[in-house]
């Protein structure tokens, strides 16, 4: 068994047809069948059911496609291990960060870390929380900031950094000239929040249900730029981490009376992986010196 054929497999999985799959390994598409072929007789089973219009895996080929993908990303994790042994702070990292931070907390550091790590290259990925681990699962994505908690035992994190949220009101609300709320004040409030997905609806929900608040029910944010419109236009009221107010000062924004309304942001990576070291190094870096 070898690595090309494995490829080979998993570009059919990916691409969907023997021509597609042979351009993007950049073989012949006869050389790709008769690899696949090969593996199929050293196996002695059944991998893909061809026909006319195309091909099925098998139940084992789903099977051994799957063991192909692990055997993959390790591979590759070989590869890059042996490109930063002399350097273990060069070549490309990848970043994720969920929608709501994002935007609002990459460029804040972006400029130091190109100048503290001039080796590195650094891919910035804004994804939905779900996503995010997935790709730290498959080999996608080296790190991750994500919301504590995180309850995945396959991976390990350094917190970052603790923000509050503030209600954020339109210049046009009659609280525009208040610092500060009691929670019990906003049950008669057009509260809205994001709609499913996005892991400040969730924090956000928490807090509603400690303080017995309710979101308004007719209408829900896709974005958090959509949601900074709604209040803008004095459509709403919403929770707004402090990072995000930040880059909107346009909004007026109170603080919430006996606090608990936050959110904990850490960097998180898969256990086991080759670079934790450096990772526990932006952890120590970033929760220092760089807090929203």
């Amino acid at each position: 068994m070898n690595l090309r054929a494995l490829e080979y497999l998993h570009a059919l999985k990916e691409n969907g047809s023997f021509v597609r799959a042979a351009e993007v390994c950049h073989v012949t598409q006869p050389a790709l069948s008769i690899q696949v072929k090969k593996l199929e007789e050293e196996l002695g089973a059944v991998l893909i059911e061809r026909h006319a219009k195309g091909f099925l895996f098998t139940p084992a080929g789903e099977e051994v496609l799957k063991r192909a993908r692990a055997i993959l990303q390790t591979a590759d994790e070989i590869h890059r291990l042996a490109a930063v042994m002399s350097d273990p702070y060069a070549g490309q990292l990848s970043i994720g960060a969920f929608p709501t931070l994002a935007p609002y907390y990459f460029p804040l550091i972006i400029d130091h870390l190109v100048e503290a790590y001039p080796n590195l290259r650094f891919n910035l990925v804004e994804e939905k929380t779900h996503v995010l681990i997935d790709r730290l699962h498959g080999g996608a994505l080296d790190a991750a900031l994500l919301a504590v908690p995180v309850p995945d035992d396959s991976l390990e994190h350094g917190e970052i950094f603790t923000e509050a949220f503030r209600l954020g009101v339109s210049p046009k609300h009659a609280w525009h000239k208040r610092d500060r709320v009691d929670p019990s004040e906003l049950a008669e409030q057009p509260l809205l929040l994001l709609e499913e997905g996005h892991c400040l609806r969730g924090q956000a929900l928490d807090y509603c249900s400690k303080t017995g608040l309710n979101e308004a029910l007719n209408f829900r944010a896709s974005s958090m730029e959509t949601l900074l419109q709604m209040i803008a236009m004095n459509r709403a009221v919403s929770f707004v981490p402090d990072c995000v107010a930040r880059r909107h000062p346009s909004l007026h924004y109170l603080k919430l009376k006996g606090g608990g309304a936050q959110r904990t942001i850490g960097l998180f990576w898969r256990k086991g992986f080759f670079r934790r070291e450096l990772m526990l190094e932006l952890v120590d870096d970033l929760s220092r010196e760089y807090r929203p």
